[in-house]
């Protein structure tokens, strides 16, 4: 074992050892250095996209009724208004921005949220007929509350 050390410790194998080794870990960095930037940058996609969804049932939630509304100061607003009012909060620009890119790289995390922007757009784009336009929102707005509850706690 001495002689071993004491001929490792010679400087032209010393430095040839040293250059290999850096090599090695160089090689190693090059070759999964990509791998853990595309991991991590595809959590804190899904994470905002997770904050989007639960700011988006903060104000859905609201919506899930027919009845007519209070607010604060004692003013009666019917279900169409509370709706109409609310659905100008409900907020998609980080889905639309990041979806394709989700669905290139964690096609299951894909589907999950996009069945539930499905249930959002469809209250956003409901018809302008006012009847009919309650009616979808709130049915798609507890179908929104519900499927979030299944998929995501």
């Amino acid at each position: 074992m001495c002689t071993f050390i004491q001929e490792t410790l010679k400087p032209e194998i010393f430095w040839t050892a040293l250059a290999s080794i850096g090599t090695l870990l160089a090689v190693m960095v090059a070759l999964f250095m990509p791998l853990i930037i595309q991991h991590s940058r595809n959590n804190r996609i899904e994470r905002l996209i997770l904050a989007e969804l639960e700011g988006n049932l903060n104000i859905i939630k609201n919506m899930a009724s027919r009845e007519s509304r209070s607010l604060p100061n004692d003013i009666k607003i019917s279900a169409i208004q509370n709706n109409d009012a609310l659905v100008t909060h409900i907020n998609l620009r980080l889905w639309h921005q990041y979806r394709y890119e989700l669905a290139a790289d964690r096609p299951d995390s894909y589907e999950k949220y996009n069945s539930l922007y499905r249930l959002a757009e469809a209250i956003i784009d409901a018809p302008k007929e006012p009847t009919m336009r309650l009616m979808i929102q709130t049915d798609e707005a507890g179908s929104f509350v519900t499927h979030y509850e299944e998929l995501i706690k």
